[in-house]
């Protein structure tokens, strides 16, 4: 089966300068080497669709190794909005008149696909379901669009659950059918132009995957043509936690697909590069200079400041209503439960927090409101203790190289040691004031105000800098990764055997391999995240 992708950019957009939804133009470029050199990795004929600005961009100038370049999407014109991208990649599907799987570009793969999966007549990712933009845009095209496909009617009528086929992977044997989903498609968004333009621009990029995942499930239904998955799970929206675990590389993970928010997720971007540079670094270099080449006026912080830090000096930048934002939001709850008649907006926070703290004498709202304000006072004072922006980027990449070397190793364990990274902070609390929605898979929304009905615990909060967003990311660290950060804080280097022991004997209600599973996923998070260093005792 040939295995294609297939890119172009649209008029206006510049491939060394647009994010493509990415952090950067950078990491958009890294995704599409990486997904383009793990494909060759594994297949010989591995072929790029793309337009004549594509060419230039992916093979002239990243040198990308397709096997055949086909320039055919030049000039197109499909009459509806240019944020319906998604109607070049399915007119792309037609062009095959043999078997092909169609890989996205935030895609990679770390083992050949399934041989049973390439077989397939129809072939994609995975099912979705339960998502709400679906049900939102399908009720929206059932109530008001002009017209609408029978493939789509039939499966309202039958009330059957809304489900769509993840594209990140797609094609199969069954080429006539990409022919008929083409023409159903256009026919839809050319007959009903004008709602389609009526849509928000949030609503227009989920509207792509309607057109894309949701027809090409009700078509393959209606059709009677049976869809082969990568993965037989139907996913809910939870599934997001599954699908960037680049802490399980470089071989515990055979599939990465770095999908909607992930793309603008600092974590990400990160792993994505340290990724591209440990196995490609030809390649990752080649994109470093060409992004430095078209930069043509000096604009970020640390070519200015090199040997500060860029972190400290956005985040001091922040207005005291910025720094203390869940201090003064406890202070209003507090007055609003203990009616305390006092005028807000008179005094600062600090100011405040004094007056009540007095007020209370004591009580369980004052010991809360104490226990925020030293929170974020913490994450103030290290926050002028960050290190140069320099410090920061050599310390992660050698924490990133370590893991990688030795998570290579099948049987690392017998011979692993580790120590914190000099770069490791860590705020201690009796309750959970960490906000961290911007890290990898473990979104957390945090409703603080929970915490008035909360008893005092033991909480331990790691910072990581999130430099794409200029944040500090407040990573709210689990019981195993609590315990692990306590006994390498205590001496220099640890065993991972030693730790294990200790791990196991402190959890010893829970079982065995279950803490063992635990301990590896902190271990292999925290070393990707560069807040420990991981080597292998050889001695």
């Amino acid at each position: 089966m040939k295995i294609v992708q297939t890119f172009w950019i649209d008029e206006g957009k510049n491939g060394l300068e647009d994010s493509f939804g990415w952090c950067s133009a950078k990491y958009h470029l890294m995704s599409w080497a990486l997904s383009a050199l793990q494909l060759n990795k594994f297949y010989s004929n591995v072929e790029l669709i793309t337009d004549t600005k594509g060419k230039e961009l992916l093979i002239d100038q990243l040198k990308l190794p397709y096997q055949n370049v086909r320039v055919e999407l030049d000039d197109l014109n499909f009459e509806c909005s240019p944020q319906l991208w998604v109607t070049k990649k399915i007119y792309a599907y037609t062009l095959h008149d043999e078997p092909f799987l169609n890989v996205d570009g935030d895609v990679y793969i770390f083992n050949s696909f399934p041989n049973d999966l390439l077989s397939g007549d129809l072939i994609a990712q995975n099912i979705e379901q339960d998502f709400d933009y679906y049900k939102e845009l399908v009720g929206l095209v059932n109530q008001t669009f002009d017209y609408v496909p029978m493939p789509l009617k039939m499966q309202v009528e039958k009330s059957i659950p809304i489900q769509a086929s993840n594209a990140g992977i797609l094609g199969g044997k069954d080429h006539r059918f990409f022919k008929e989903y083409f023409q159903i498609v256009h026919n839809f968004v050319l007959k009903n132009k004008e709602k389609i333009n009526l849509l928000t621009p949030s609503q227009l990029v989920n509207f792509n995957a309607v057109v894309e995942q949701y027809i090409f499930h009700c078509l393959s239904n209606d059709s009677n043509v049976a869809v082969k998955y990568l993965f037989d799970t139907v996913y809910d929206p939870s599934f997001f936690e599954g699908f960037c675990n680049f802490h399980y590389l470089p071989n515990k993970t055979p599939f990465i697909h770095a999908l909607g928010d992930y793309k603008r997720n600092g974590w990400v971007c990160d792993q994505l590069a340290n990724r591209l540079r440990m196995d490609y670094p030809e390649y990752y270099y080649n994109i470093i200079n060409l992004i430095e080449s078209t930069i043509k006026h000096i604009t970020e912080f640390e070519e200015s400041y090199p040997s500060s830090s860029s972190f400290s000096f956005n985040y001091l930048a922040k207005s005291e209503e910025k720094l203390f934002s869940r201090t003064k939001q406890i202070i209003y709850s507090i007055c609003d439960r203990e009616q305390v008649s006092l005028d807000l907006n008179k005094y600062n926070i600090h100011q405040l927090k004094q007056y009540l703290s007095e007020e209370l004498n004591n009580s369980s709202s004052s010991a809360l409101l104490n226990d925020v304000f030293e929170f974020e006072k913490e994450k103030l004072r290290l926050a002028q203790s960050f290190p140069s922006d320099d410090f920061v980027l050599k310390n992660e990449a050698k924490a990133n190289d370590n893991a990688n070397h030795v998570f290579k190793r099948n049987n690392f364990q017998e011979k692993m040691e580790l120590r914190l990274s000099p770069f490791c902070m860590i705020i201690e609390s009796e309750w959970d004031w960490a906000l961290n929605p911007t890290l990898f898979t473990r979104v957390k929304i945090n409703n603080i105000e929970i915490n008035f009905d909360q008893r005092p615990h033991y909480y331990q909060t790691l910072l990581l800098l999130d430099r794409h967003h200029g944040e500090v990311i407040e990573y709210l660290l689990g019981p195993v990764e609590t315990y692990l950060m306590s006994l390498l804080s205590k001496e220099v280097n640890r065993s991972y055997q030693q730790l294990a022991d200790q791990v196991i004997l402190f959890f010893q209600n829970v079982e065995p391999i279950q803490v063992l599973t635990l301990l590896e996923e902190s271990i292999r998070f925290l070393s990707y995240s560069g807040m420990i260093f991981v080597e292998l005792n050889d001695s």
